[in-house]
């Protein structure tokens, strides 16, 4: 059996062409508009994404994949497909990002799109994940990918899909979701890196956090006595920040 990165990151493949239709349905791509897709995999929803935009932008990091998508889809000349990773791409430029993201990977895609300028992302996510990603504050399960997400962008359920959909059947059930931006103004990797390290730190109070930045609590006096997994997702980030102007001064 020849060795594929799709086996080591988890993918799934999705087959069934009822929620293929519904995805790209959900995306309400415009002819004018840039797709960017992370997991080219066999090329099925790519091929529907060509049929909808200007440009797809498809990334498949598996060689394998990459070549038998290179020959499904060779009709298409609105296609750009790359064979790389896109996550470690600094310079794309897209209206729609559109993805199944296998469960290793759903991370880092939030973390990649909350560095980003775009319109608006419909992913299929496990559901597992999605339970995390839409984490309340104070909940068992609220990460800092929680902080993440829900300080960039509107997170919106749009419809469930059954594991048996794909090949292979992952173990759980999935989601499909809309991600819009919030802020004009988008992260940088620092205040993601910052966040992360505040929350290794979750059942620690603030002022704990601040003083090992040697910043003083009465600075932000109203909610420096909060633990960690307490605070919203703003209070959080606005920490994160001020680890980097301390860092400056």
């Amino acid at each position: 059996m020849r060795w594929s990165k799709t086996r080591s990151l988890g993918q799934h493949h999705l087959v069934d062409k009822r929620v293929l239709k519904e995805v790209i349905r959900s995306s309400q791509i415009r002819r004018e508009e840039v797709v960017c897709e992370a997991g080219t995999g066999r090329g099925i929803l790519t091929r529907e994404l060509c049929k909808h935009a200007n440009r797809v932008i498809s990334f498949e990091i598996d060689r394998v994949l990459y070549l038998q998508a290179w020959n499904y889809l060779s009709g298409f000349t609105n296609l750009q497909l790359i064979h790389e990773d896109l996550f470690k791409s600094s310079d794309i430029e897209f209206d729609v990002f559109v993805s199944n993201l296998p469960y290793s990977r759903s991370k880092r895609a939030i973390e990649w799109l909350a560095l980003k300028k775009f319109n608006r992302a419909i992913v299929m996510l496990q559901k597992e994940f999605v339970d995390k990603l839409q984490a309340k504050t104070g909940q068992a399960n609220y990460r800092s990918i929680s902080v993440i997400g829900q300080y960039c962008f509107k997170i919106e359920n749009l419809f469930e899909v059954n594991k048996s959909s794909f090949t292979p059947q992952p173990k759980i059930d999935s989601k499909v979701i809309r991600l819009t931006p919030k802020r004009d103004d988008s992260l940088i990797m620092e205040t993601i890196s910052n966040v992360h390290y505040i929350f290794s730190r979750r059942n620690k109070r603030a002022s704990s956090v601040l003083r090992a930045f040697d910043r003083t609590a009465s600075c932000y006096h109203e909610w420096s006595d909060k633990r960690i997994d307490q605070m919203a997702p703003e209070e959080l980030v606005a920490l994160a920040r001020s680890m980097k102007k301390e860092r400056q001064e």
